[in-house]
């Protein structure tokens, strides 16, 4: 009898340090609390074939975890806790924190306005897809996202994002050369917000 139930406690032992192992790496993978990197977006809405127009930066700075912007176009990913840490360090939790949204198949900005996929986009319909390229690397093809949008994560300094309505068949153009122009000079130490809180209002418009 000894034999058996000496194999029962190892294996439940096993089962255990597996599990605290795997939950312990989830709570301290990066970005961790403490950790400020940058990254830079745009908001790239097609509006024909081979055109389109830029959105303008989200200015709320509403911030209750750790994942913002300073109204600079840049992601500020600065967890305070494990609400906006490791795997919960995403688009998602950027767009709840100002009281938007991101879903796969539209985004609300910080002034209200919906954007939904599906409208004319020189003969097709656009898609709204998110484009990760390397800061450091630009000319390194992006990782090109059109499902799940919410929990694309952050998995590094020194990122940037296109958040695209294009065709499906289209990769989205890089964010704008004045964004990495400032993702390249930026010091969190100078960064301080004198912009007001914006009040979430609820008009809503659909590109097209």
């Amino acid at each position: 009898m000894g034999f058996p139930i000496a194999v029962t406690v190892v294996v439940v032992l096993g089962l255990v340090l597996v599990g605290w192992a795997r939950s312990n790496r989830e709570a301290t993978s990066a970005p961790r609390v403490g950790d400020h990197w940058h990254s830079t977006y745009d908001i790239y809405v097609c509006g024909g074939a081979g055109m389109g127009t830029w959105r303008s930066k989200i200015i709320n700075e509403t911030d209750p975890n750790g994942i913002h912007t300073h109204g600079d176009g840049l992601f500020h990913i600065h967890p305070f806790n494990s609400e906006a840490s490791g795997d919960d360090a995403t688009l998602g939790a950027f767009f709840r924190a100002f009281g938007g949204s991101i879903d796969d198949t539209s985004i609300t900005l910080d002034n209200g306005e919906t954007i939904v996929e599906g409208f004319d986009c020189g003969g097709q319909p656009a898609v709204l897809t998110v484009a990760r390229f390397d800061a450091q690397d630009r000319d390194r093809d992006p990782q090109v996202i059109t499902e799940d949008l919410a929990s694309v994560r952050f998995l590094k300094n020194l990122e940037a994002f296109t958040i695209a309505f294009v065709p499906a068949d289209e990769v989205p153009p890089k964010p704008r050369p004045e964004r990495f122009t400032f993702l390249e000079s930026v010091d969190p130490r100078a960064l301080e917000s004198n912009n007001p809180i914006l009040d979430i209002v609820t008009t809503t418009s659909v590109a097209g």
